[in-house]
């Protein structure tokens, strides 16, 4: 399982986003730190809280992995001076706005199931107490 978590600043937030690949799918997860993380902060995420990021459901399609094994030094240095100038790929912020959309749904079914409980609740006792009124008491 190959992950990438990097921190970038969206205005106006330090945000961190680990992208891994899971049998092939890649799985996004996003974390708002707020204001810029210290090294101290960062260390105590990733020990203590790093668990806790809600992952999106896999997202199926090919995406460039990591190649894993030697690589040149300079290399690397330069790729790493790339991407804290380059934004989260596309394919992470796709299976990102997918896994919002699919909590957002989520929530306005059971929203909606809470409110029909709610009314059904609140006829229930309207018709108590119309059957007790009726009865005489």
């Amino acid at each position: 399982m190959d992950a990438t978590f990097t921190i970038y600043f969206e205005d106006p937030f330090w945000v961190g986003l680990l992208e891994s690949e899971d049998e092939g799918a890649l799985v996004v997860a996003r974390h708002v730190f707020g204001a810029e993380p210290s090294n101290a902060q960062l260390l105590h995420f990733m020990l203590y809280e790093f668990h806790r990021m809600r992952r999106s459901a896999p997202a199926k399609g090919s995406f460039q992995a990591v190649a894993s094994g030697h690589r040149n030094p300079k290399r690397a240095i330069r790729e790493a001076r790339r991407d804290q100038v380059r934004p989260p790929s596309t394919k992470a912020q796709a299976a990102l706005s997918a896994a919002l959309e699919a909590s957002k749904t989520e929530r306005e079914i059971n929203a909606r199931e809470e409110r029909r409980a709610h009314e059904d609740r609140r006829y229930e006792l309207r018709a108590e107490k119309r059957k007790k009124r009726h009865e005489g008491h």
